[in-house]
């Protein structure tokens, strides 16, 4: 199994609970720093079935630069990718616009306010 791991910079916590929100996801594990309950020592969540680790580092060893990876989501509807954009893209930067490409009828590309790179397609 490859598993996605994530740092945060002290964000975590905000951005599992706009995951959640955006795409239903699962939390399986949540282990916060003792002294400093805002900052994520290690945490697990499922989107779409997958499994995907994050954390903060909480002194801020962690980086989250969004070049060098994307996370992609396949969706099973041009309705679920359009509600869960809709939420997600709140202050996140446009790569490639809401588009039907080639090999999609529906694709966007996009770094959400947390500098992770997703693309979005059906």
């Amino acid at each position: 199994m490859l598993v996605t791991h994530i740092y945060f910079n002290g964000q975590c916590k905000d951005a599992i609970d706009l995951y959640v929100k955006a795409f239903s996801a699962t939390i399986e594990t949540l282990i916060l720093k003792p002294d400093q309950e805002n900052l994520v020592v290690h945490a697990e969540i499922t989107i779409h079935g997958q499994l995907l680790m994050l954390n903060d580092f909480g002194d801020n060893d962690g980086v989250s630069k969004s070049g060098g990876y994307q996370l992609s989501v396949r969706f099973g509807s041009e309705e679920d990718l359009k509600n869960t954009y809709r939420i997600i893209k709140e202050g996140s930067t446009i790569i490639s616009p809401m588009q039907a490409t080639d090999y999609s009828s529906c694709v966007v590309r996009f770094i959400d306010r947390f500098d992770v790179r997703w693309a979005f397609w059906v």
